[in-house]
């Protein structure tokens, strides 16, 4: 290393160990304390609304007219990601006026893996894309400042379809975007990374062809034959734009943010740093959705940056590469939108006075419910819990905040009910349902995957449930029974699930449950049944009895299959996954059953565990809610100590896409199995392994809703081994809450809601007077009934 970069690495150093103290008056203008709260919505904070400060750009995606794959169906995941697969030229025309020839004028291109650019006739810049690291595309640019003139100007363009990165998503225009149809162009009149209001955007009024017509490229051109562009509109204007890593490319477009308007961003500075010989390395203190900023003093900066969840993937394998930064003097630059909690960053000259932070990106919604108990390590891990699924709380609900960055139903199923518990946000989840099914017909399976149709469906009556939106339910009727309807082709004529489709039966990550297996189809034939179960209860609530009945017997008949066909002895097999929906999917266990799968599976959880128990924190949240249904709440609380708390061991400041014990040690983040491969590829921040916030939640404080919208709400408190428990769940009536020690137990109930409250068998008094309840439970529990809004205090004698 030499003088100069040792001498700038220590004025580096000094500037963000010195930054770490931050001001309560700094607090309050977007920046957060690297030593606050871990989520900076607990932070006193006020969040920066990007609708109040940054209006979408105007340039539009755009594409010849009629040919895109996704609109044509000529659409492969294997193709899209071809090099060789539709890359003959497409040709774009427009014209613009400038009044005055600017000094300095630079030329942006994004979409295409190669570009010519004429201006009035000569070619003014030959652009190649280089891609790679999970970029479909970037943004290139060159400078055009002798090409323009003062008045009349032509643009004509010749573009190669860009790079491929398609995810299986209900979003057509993810899908576009996905598939590198796309193009976006300006003109900036300044040199390249200044922002500046363009001289020509892409967008509707230009015109496109497929084939090469000779002079196209000239002033005079007559393009009259050509056709009309299509637009994806503004490519800022719409969350669909932003999803799975569609856009990572951008950030070196000037003025681009990413996000929707009703998103916040703050101000983080690391939390450590580290100086060595490839540059300096940046420690946040907690993983966050966002990006590194760098702001330059008086002269032009020049830098890379890479990203890392882990130490590991940052030194060895980041997710985006190293990504190049390129910052006008005075000016700031943004590296790329991901997930991180390191960062590297290198600068290619004098960075004297420059600056450097993390700029997060976050819902601002504020935490309504709350828990607390006598377990620092349970509270810990209802506090990641919770945050974990904020950070999947963006433009939508996303799983995977790195990787992923995008809609998966059956990921949102368990993310929904923590932002619901926790946060009481409805909008969002609302918005999610939807945009997974999209606004036509359904023609696939919900993310192409059969089992997640299930959750879907599921996840639709738990939206019902919590917030009592018959409205939302009876507009989603079409969809519901489409979506039924294209599950039900998936069984035999015995009324198993053989996943006809030839579509993947996922269930989870672990072996025999990621591809097509016997194991795996009988646990979606269980997800199969819960689903219809749930679909029969959303039907009665839209008052249709006979689409009611019908599923309600599909559902029936699937268990009477199950008993016949998919069980082995009193048990389904050895898999806790597949006994775990077992149990959840109701009749399909007998009494009998249900004991068995405790004794001969579920029980290895916190006893006897073999070698192929192997889960994710995704399934492993039904498997607490199974075990909870069997009565085994303290053993559940047991398991979700040793096995998230395992993560917390391991660093996790959130939970992750994959985790098994035998996984931690050093460098943990290598040793992860998820998504098929082993190793950094896996998500840190992933909201399916949020689960925990809502059990607690649910099943220590108990409340759950009995009537849509909690116009009646159960509150069961039980505090499975702990010595006392607090906090309250967001309802869309108000907060319940619950404080619990033993034999005294605090309710509050808001206005407009009844209630029951389940306690242990003895002798009760509510505020001091004697009360008598009515057993239930089979005398494990008795039921006390209020029927008014207020807080209650019942102290019980409990029967020995």
């Amino acid at each position: 290393m030499d003088l100069k970069w040792t001498w700038f690495a220590g004025l580096l150093l000094a500037r963000l160990c010195t930054a770490q103290t931050v001001s309560q008056t700094d607090l309050g203008s977007g920046v957060v304390s690297p030593q606050g709260p871990l989520d900076p919505a607990r932070a006193e904070v006020s969040p920066h609304v990007v609708g109040e400060f940054h209006k979408p750009l105007p340039e539009e995606y755009i594409w010849t007219a009629d040919d895109a794959a996704v609109v044509t169906r000529a659409k492969e995941l294997s193709q899209i990601k071809r090099d060789d697969w539709k890359v003959e030229p497409h040709y774009f025309r427009s014209s613009f006026v400038v009044h005055e020839a600017p000094h300095a004028a630079t030329v942006y291109i994004a979409g295409p893996r190669a570009a010519r650019v004429y201006l009035n006739g000569k070619l003014a810049a030959d652009l190649k894309c280089e891609g790679g690291h999970h970029m479909a595309f970037r943004a290139m640019s060159a400078d055009v400042s002798n090409a323009l003139r003062p008045g009349a100007n032509t643009i004509a363009i010749e573009a190669v379809r860009g790079g491929g990165s398609h995810h299986h998503t209900n979003s057509l225009m993810t899908s576009w975007l996905n598939s590198g149809e796309v193009l976006a162009v300006k003109i900036v009149p300044g040199a390249v990374g200044v922002d500046l209001t363009a001289l020509v955007t892409s967008g509707r009024g230009w015109k496109s062809a497929v084939g090469l017509t000779a002079g196209w490229e000239r002033v005079g051109f007559d393009d009259s034959a050509w056709k009309a562009v299509v637009s994806l509109g503004s490519i800022e204007g719409s969350g669909d734009l932003f999803q799975w890593n569609a856009d990572s490319g951008m950030y070196a477009w000037p003025g681009y943010l990413g996000e929707s308007p009703y998103m916040a961003n703050y101000r983080l500075q690391p939390l450590k740093t580290l100086r060595r010989a490839d540059g300096v390395m940046l420690d946040f203190g907690r993983e966050l959705s966002g990006r590194v900023v760098v702001e330059a003093a008086a002269q032009e900066l020049r830098a890379t940056v890479q990203y890392g969840e882990s130490v590991g993937e940052l030194l060895k394998a980041p997710y985006l590469g190293k990504v190049p930064l390129l910052a006008a003097a005075g000016g700031e630059v943004r590296g790329p939108k991901s997930a991180f909690r390191y960062a590297l960053i290198s600068f290619g000259g004098d960075a004297t006075g420059a600056k450097v932070y993390a700029e997060g990106i976050y819902y601002p919604v504020r935490y309504a419910g709350s828990f607390e108990s006598s377990d620092t390590r349970v509270n810990r891990i209802w506090e990641v819990s919770a945050y974990t699924a904020h950070l999947c709380m963006q433009d939508s609900i996303w799983d995977g905040i790195k990787r992923d960055r995008g809609r998966w139903i059956g990921d949102q199923e368990v993310i929904d009910r923590v932002v619901g518990d926790v946060f009481g946000e409805g909008r969002l989840v609302r918005d999610e349902l939807d945009e997974d099914v999209g606004s036509g017909p359904v023609d696939d399976h919900v993310n192409g995957l059969p089992g997640y149709s299930a959750w879907w469906v599921v996840a639709e009556a738990e939206y019902l449930r919590r917030w009592g939106d018959v409205a939302e339910a009876r507009r989603q009727k079409a969809h519901l029974l489409q979506v039924l309807a294209r599950m039900e082709a998936e069984l035999d004529t015995r009324g198993v699930y053989v996943a006809a489709s030839g579509r993947k039966p996922f269930v989870d990550w672990a072996k025999d449950f990621s591809a097509d297996s016997p194991e795996a189809r009988r646990a979606v034939d269980f997800e199969y049944v819960l689903a219809y179960r749930d679909a029969a209860w959303l039907l009665r609530q839209l008052g249709d009895e006979g689409e009611a009945a019908k599923w309600t017997a599909r559902a029936d008949a699937m268990t009477v299959a199950a008993h016949r066909y998919l069980a082995e002895g009193d048990t389904f097999g050895d898999r806790w996954q597949t006994n775990a929906i077992a149990v959840l999917a109701g009749a399909v266990a007998t009494p009998q059953q249900r004991d068995a799968v405790w004794t001969n599976v579920l029980s290895r959880t916190v006893n006897g565990r073999k070698s192929g128990d192997v889960i994710t924190p995704y399934y492993g949240d039904y498997v607490l809610q199974a075990m909870a249904a069997l009565g085994k709440r303290r053993e559940a609380l047991e398991w979700m100590r040793g096995y998230w708390g395992g993560m917390l061991d391991a660093g996790a400041t959130s939970f992750w896409e994959a985790w098994d014990p035998a996984w931690g040690g050093d460098d943990a983040h290598a040793k992860l199995e998820a998504d098929d491969k082993t190793g950094y590829n896996a998500s840190l921040a992933h909201g399916w392994a949020s689960g925990p916030a809502a059990w607690l939640m649910e099943e220590v404080l108990g409340v759950k809703a009995l009537e849509p919208g909690f116009k009646q709400v159960q509150v069961r408190p039980e505090l499975a081994g702990l010595a006392w428990a607090k906090g309250g769940v967001a309802t869309p009536l108000g907060v319940v809450g619950v404080d619990v020690r033993a034999g005294r137990y605090i309710v509050t109930v808001p206005a407009r809601m009844e209630a029951e409250v389940l306690l242990p068998p003895g002798r009760v008094k509510m505020d001091g007077a004697v009360v008598q309840g009515e057993p239930v439970e089979g005398g494990a529990r008795q039921r006390l009934a209020l029927d008014r809004a207020g807080r209650f205090v019942f102290e019980v004698d409990e029967a020995r």
